[in-house]
């Protein structure tokens, strides 16, 4: 791990959160801070303070008697997260549509493109979140395109977890076709509620994925 220009604390907490992410830390697992530490031959103080990051982020949670663990997210927090997403992404698409370049609406129909003919499970998650990042490119909010990001990365290992998102992709490709159209016509509030309506429907597959997981 190459932690040249970064606090050696910022490149840990990213790694664990890769590991959380990708599911190689699974909810409920504990983050033993002295294993960790040895693992990548650090002193447990960068790697106390990265789990302490990850829990500001909400991914991790410390007790007194049990240290650090992975969180899980219950249904309910799933809801509040994605309705924030659906309007946070709803207001980027919607003030992105006016400064969108040619070349940037070229870019998005190809990912959408290339997101419908490919099934390995890693490149549709770079795809589907590129089709995304390209729409809202013209955002010049970046305190919004920040916050988008962040609540993305809460709930980015459920994606993973949650396969059937993903599956799912010929129902997402009419959604993104939707979405693709209003923006090449400039339609900005069609978009917006194109998008909306995109992320409600994610978010109502998951949190269900997550209910059948505490049954």
């Amino acid at each position: 791990m190459n932690l040249t220009g970064h606090s050696t604390a910022d490149m840990l907490a990213l790694e664990l959160r890769k590991w959380i992410n990708n599911g190689s830390l699974r909810d409920g697992e504990r983050l033993v801070e002295r294993d960790l530490a040895s693992h990548f031959s650090v002193s447990r103080i960068p790697m106390r303070e990265a789990i302490r990051q990850l829990e500001r982020d909400g991914l991790v949670e410390i007790f007194r008697n049990r240290g650090a663990i992975v969180r899980m997210l219950s249904a309910e927090e799933i809801d509040e997260i994605y309705q924030l997403r659906a309007l946070l992404e709803g207001e980027a698409v919607f003030q992105s549509v006016q400064n969108m370049s040619a070349d940037i609406l070229v870019r998005a129909e190809l990912s959408h493109t290339l997101l419908a003919t490919t099934t390995e499970f890693g490149k549709q998650g770079l795809l589907n979140r590129e089709f995304h990042d390209l729409l809202y490119s013209g955002c010049k909010n970046q305190r919004l395109l920040t916050m988008i990001n962040d609540l993305r990365n809460q709930i980015e290992r459920y994606e993973y977890l949650q396969r059937q998102l993903l599956s799912e992709t010929p129902i997402f490709q009419e959604d993104h076709a939707g979405i693709l159209a209003a923006c090449q016509a400039r339609d900005a509030e069609k978009a917006r509620t194109e998008v909306i309506r995109h992320i409600h429907i994610a978010g109502q597959m998951l949190k269900n994925f997550v209910r059948n997981q505490d049954r």
